[in-house]
């Protein structure tokens, strides 16, 4: 039965094919049917009228082709396919008798040559099948997408009081940090003070200490340079008053010396003696026979003799004298002990002050002390207090105090306000000189409350950037907010980040293919511009098509023109209960159409 059926069904449709549809219906859509049931017919486009026996008379009487739906004659004109089983569809008319089968159900050449098959049957199982998948996506895909809705609507809600409250935090929490500012900028001040001051002061100790060191090198070379000039000058007589004497002034060789010493005549050494003044008796000199060690004046220089007289002035020993390095002497010269004696009992000569020359002590020094001691009196005590005083120890934490509310569970603001509150009240009598621990309390506060207000105003302004974006009539766009898709398409990864930018990655490069520009056509595309710009070309540039799936997918990545790019995103954000709607009559039309088809 069922074969009979099946070659019934295949002779119905190759007389459908053979024989011409009626004239009054053929190729008008079954919605316009009754505008072509009057005697009279107007042209659509308001151009003449013609009549009922003018319909499909294969000439041309309306322009816009309203008299000829089912011909070929007028250019512009439709012609509608009923393809029974399957989706109809409507054709330019040109095609109708063209030879070639537009329509399934053959219905556009039934005044050609050519045989066409019914096929609509075949199609139309496969395109209901798709359509039965594509209607369950989008059944699925809208509770997804309300879901998400309602959670965007509260997210934004959340978002928005988020933003309310940083702004008023915010407000307080600036104020605060401009008290400490201020504190902060008096204590530097304060301290700026004391340490032009501290400066000051070392510049004025170190310059006096340096006067007072030139006045001490100073002091002993005038004391040498004055006892060298006394030295030579008495040096200069004696060799003087030596060399007279070796000369053959006076020699007395019958003098009374029991041990037969030999007496020798010396002027009287006096500053500023002439030539007039009269000669001095001399002491006894031990002849060079009766002590050996004794030096023969005879073969001494005057320089020799000087350095022998003014060694008894300077306190120094001949022999020392004769071997220092300073001095330059090579001889060692001595004068008997008994005999400089007897020279200087019967000359009267004074012993020489000995003078320490090691130390130069003096009355300079006596002054350098004095003027140290002084130095250090004037100086005030302030600027000797310990700069690492220990912490007030009766400061306590923020978590410590116990005034900030009566449950003890404030907020970090409450929290904050509170401990600047202590730290102005604490700074209200500001004194110097500056306490360390607290001036340290208040730049810790200040950096605390700085970094913590910076961190706000961070928030608040990724907030308003985020707030201030187009999320769809529904904000079901609302979680592609910070969110990357990527999609693979050969040798490259696409990375499409909605209200950001895209790109194209290959290894460790990456290319821009545009910014965030905009929604078009209704939310069903997503535009990116203005990317690296192509080589000899234009900025690339990307569209994302969006349509109807469970997640979010990127694929179908092309570049149909020059460094213009094309990609489709699946979402359930376009799962929208219109669209389902319209599927689903599509569905119900094609199973009706299937239901006719069997019944014939």
């Amino acid at each position: 039965m069922r074969v009979l059926a099946l070659l019934l069904l295949l002779w119905i449709s190759a007389a459908a094919t053979a024989s011409p549809p009626p004239l009054e219906t053929l190729g008008i859509p079954p919605q316009d049917e009754a505008y072509y049931r009057g005697g009279v017919i107007k042209c659509r486009d308001g151009s003449g009228k013609f009549t009922r026996d003018q319909l499909n008379d294969d000439f041309c009487d309306c322009p816009d082709g309203t008299d000829e739906p089912g011909t070929s004659a007028c250019p512009e004109a439709k012609f509608y396919c009923k393809n029974a089983g399957h989706s109809p569809i409507t054709i330019f008319s040109s095609r109708v008798n063209d030879g070639i089968c537009d329509c399934c159900d053959g219905s556009d050449e039934y005044g050609s040559n050519s045989t066409c098959k019914n096929t609509c049957w075949e199609a139309g199982k496969a395109a209901r099948e798709k359509l039965k998948k594509k209607v369950a996506t989008y059944k699925s895909g809208v509770v997804i997408r309300n879901q998400e809705v309602e959670k965007a609507k509260l997210a934004i809600a959340k978002d928005e009081a988020e933003l309310t409250k940083l702004k008023g935090e915010e407000k307080i929490l600036q104020g605060l940090v401009d008290k400490l500012k201020e504190q902060k900028r008096l204590i530097e001040k304060a301290e700026e003070e004391e340490r032009l001051i501290k400066e000051k002061e070392e510049k004025r100790i170190k310059e006096e200490a340096e006067k007072q060191a030139a006045e001490e090198n100073k002091a002993p070379d005038a004391s040498q340079e004055a006892d060298s000039q006394d030295t030579n000058e008495k040096a200069q007589e004696d060799e003087s008053k030596v060399v007279e004497h070796h000369d053959g002034d006076i020699t007395d060789h019958d003098n009374h010396s029991p041990e037969g010493e030999t007496s020798v005549e010396v002027p009287d050494i006096k500053a500023g003696t002439g030539d007039d003044e009269p000669p001095v008796e001399t002491s006894a000199i031990p002849t060079e026979e009766q002590d050996p060690t004794s030096v023969n004046s005879e073969g001494l220089s005057k320089a020799e003799l000087g350095r022998l007289v003014a060694s008894r002035w300077t306190g120094e020993n001949v022999d020392d004298v004769g071997k220092s390095d300073k001095k330059g002497h090579e001889d060692e010269l001595d004068i008997p002990e008994p005999a400089e004696e007897a020279f200087e009992d019967e000359h009267d000569i004074p012993e020489p002050v000995e003078e320490n020359y090691a130390g130069y002590h003096s009355e300079v020094e006596d002054d350098r002390h004095k003027f140290e001691d002084e130095e250090l009196s004037n100086v005030s005590d302030d600027e000797y207090v310990d700069d690492h005083e220990e912490p007030d120890v009766s400061y306590k934490s923020d978590d410590d105090r116990k005034d900030l509310t009566a449950s003890g569970q404030a907020s970090w603001l409450d929290k904050i306000q509170q401990t600047v509150q202590n730290v102005l009240q604490k700074f209200n009598f500001f004194k110097t000189p500056v306490d360390l621990s607290e001036a340290a309390h208040v730049r810790k506060e200040y950096d605390d409350a700085s970094s913590k207000l910076s961190k706000i105003q961070s928030r608040i302004t990724s907030l308003t950037d985020k707030l201030k974006q187009d999320f769809g009539k529904e904000k079901e766009f609302y979680y592609f907010y910070d969110q990357c898709f990527e999609g693979k398409e050969g040798k490259y990864v696409y990375k499409v980040c909605p209200y950001k930018k895209a790109s194209q990655v290959e290894g460790h490069s990456s290319t821009n293919l545009g910014r965030w520009d905009k929604f078009e056509e209704s939310y069903r595309m997503m535009h990116f511009s203005n990317g690296d710009k192509c080589w000899n070309g234009p900025d690339r540039s990307l569209k994302v098509r969006l349509r109807c799936g469970l997640s979010n997918e990127l694929n179908g990545v092309d570049e149909p023109s020059r460094c213009e790019y094309v990609a489709v995103l699946s979402t359930p954000a376009m799962c929208v209960e219109e669209k389902l709607k319209e599927l689903q009559q599509k569905l119900d039309a094609a199973s009706s159409n299937l239901s006719s088809h069997d019944e014939l």
